[in-house]
């Protein structure tokens, strides 16, 4: 059986006869095996003078000699079985010093990733399902909406309809104002552009909201209104679709474009064009000129001055630009005189 000692350094118990600690790694300063063996006896053959009985060991001899050779083969055995399990130790320490901390930082990107992907969907899910909930056609608001269509068909220009559950209203234009009937509520409101901004500006008292279009992702409603009694200058405005609490973008002003493509703002000095949703596409607007018209001002008024400041050539007289020709004094020839006319008489027969 197979004896065992404590460790002096951890305490736990280990081979008597280990030299190295298979836990710790620290010496163990146990006394070894051939230390506690004794040592074979050297002898001498002695000369052969007389021939001599030779003597058969004893049983009890030959007993104790295998005892000993058994006892060095555990001692060889187990010094082999310690040395391997500690080299095994110490590759899998090792290894595991590795793989350990990349399965650690695998396994948090891959729990990080399911989270995010699952919040992720869950808010499309949400989003899609608000989104299909809230666009839906609702029939009833439809019907209302449709009724009150027919009554204003005459007298105003139907810019949007949103009988959805979301939006449930409808705007219309009617004598230079804005309005949006509410169909959940069944109530209609004049919408007035300068108390949503209080920058804009709208000649109410002459022709006041020329024109209204809904954008192309209906989600405004775009606005052409006069800002002066001659119309010779419109505000461009843009206004979300929400009947709660609608609010009011100031996009440009100047002479405004309505084509295919979009609007086209333009002025004396520059021209803006913007999307069918508002969006501008080129150009500066009214708010970034007058960032700039300061510093085109300064510029056109140096050029100006440069040119003043240059000393004007003085004209050049015509008697010194007519080169003086030489005249010839020698006497011309005589014209050839013209011969007599001839008379040509007939001959008499």
């Amino acid at each position: 059986m197979k004896k065992m000692r404590k460790c002096p350094s951890c305490g736990r118990q280990i081979y008597q006869y280990a030299q190295v600690c298979p836990y710790c790694k620290a010496e163990t300063r146990f006394a070894s095996y051939d230390e506690e063996i004794p040592p074979e006896e050297t002898y001498e053959e002695p000369v052969e003078e007389e021939p001599e009985e030779v003597s058969i060991p004893d049983e009890g001899d030959t007993a104790a000699e295998g005892e000993q050779d058994s006892k060095f083969g555990k001692y060889m055995r187990h010094l082999k079985q310690d040395t391997e399990k500690v080299k095994h130790e110490y590759e899998e320490k090792i290894a595991s010093k590795y793989s350990t901390s990349t399965i650690i930082i695998g396994s948090v990107i891959a729990l990080l990733s399911i989270i995010v992907l699952g919040i992720f969907i869950a808010v499309q899910m949400m989003e899609t399902k608000t989104f299909s909930l809230n666009n839906t056609v609702d029939n009833s608001l439809k019907a209302v909406i449709d009724s009150v269509e027919t009554e204003l068909y005459q007298s105003s220009t139907i810019v949007a309809k949103f009988p959805d559950r979301q939006r449930h209203s409808m705007v219309y234009l009617r004598d230079g104002r804005l309005h949006i009937y509410d169909a959940a509520n069944q109530s209609d409101k004049e919408v007035d552009l300068q108390e949503l901004n209080s920058k804009a500006v709208v000649d109410y008292e002459g022709s006041g909201v020329l024109n209204a279009y809904l954008s192309t992702n209906e989600k405004y409603i775009i606005i052409i209104a006069s800002r002066n009694s001659g119309n010779t200058e419109f505000g461009f405005y843009r206004m979300t679709t929400t009947p709660d609490n609608p609010s009011l973008e100031i996009l440009d002003h100047g002479r405004v474009v309505v084509d295919k493509d979009g609007y086209k703002v333009s002025t004396d000095v520059r021209t803006a064009t913007y999307d069918s949703n508002g969006d501008r596409v080129s150009g500066l607007s009214s708010s970034e000129w007058e960032k700039v018209a300061p510093k085109v001002e300064k510029q056109k008024k140096q050029e100006t001055q440069e040119k003043t400041a240059e000393p004007e050539k003085a004209p050049v007289k015509a008697t010194e630009q007519i080169e003086p020709r030489a005249i010839d004094v020698a006497p011309k020839p005589a014209a050839p005189t013209s011969p007599d006319k001839m008379v040509i008489k007939p001959v008499e027969n």
